[in-house]
């Protein structure tokens, strides 16, 4: 990965961070188990960051994977049922846990990218797989994802929900 490439993408993960961070911060108890939306269960704010952090911590895996020509997820692997595992191995965190925890996974990200050479690229779909060289396979798995990406549309679904 080149140090530009690198620099663009610490950059944006620096900013994202940073916009989910200001949104988390301010909200209340309540706030963090509103259902923000409901797709083969209840994703409640707490839900979401867990799944955030955990999805996050499964990247760096695959790569470390990927350089080694190791398979990084099973041929049978469902993402419904990753998700349903995710809900029952996290349990009722709470949110101070949940961001030290995502602090932490960010660590390790950045430090993944960091081992990344010059002209070392790895590029995972949302399934695992190396999708390396193939756009459209990368965009047809991105489209699997039936949630929303508009923050705002998110900060409005934990605002207007909340009780």
């Amino acid at each position: 990965m080149s140090t530009e490439r690198r620099d663009h993408w610490k950059e944006k993960l620096s900013e994202s961070r940073e916009a989910l961070f200001a949104l988390l911060n301010g909200l209340s108890p309540e706030q963090w188990q509103t259902a923000v939306f409901v797709e083969g269960g209840t994703w409640t704010v707490a839900a979401v960051l867990a799944h955030l952090v955990e999805s996050e911590r499964g990247m760096s895996i695959h790569v470390h994977k990927i350089r080694k020509g190791e398979a990084t997820i099973p041929d049978d692997f469902d993402l419904d049922r990753w998700n349903a595992g995710l809900t029952r191995r996290t349990g009722d965190i709470a949110p101070e846990e949940l961001m030290a925890s995502a602090d932490a996974t960010r660590a390790k990200t950045l430090e993944v990218m960091d081992s990344l050479e010059e002209g070392e690229n790895v590029v995972l779909s949302i399934t695992g797989r190396s999708v390396e060289g193939s756009l459209e396979s990368l965009r047809a798995s991105a489209g699997a994802w039936k949630g929303t990406h508009d923050p705002e549309v998110l900060k409005e679904n934990i605002y207007s929900r909340a009780h």
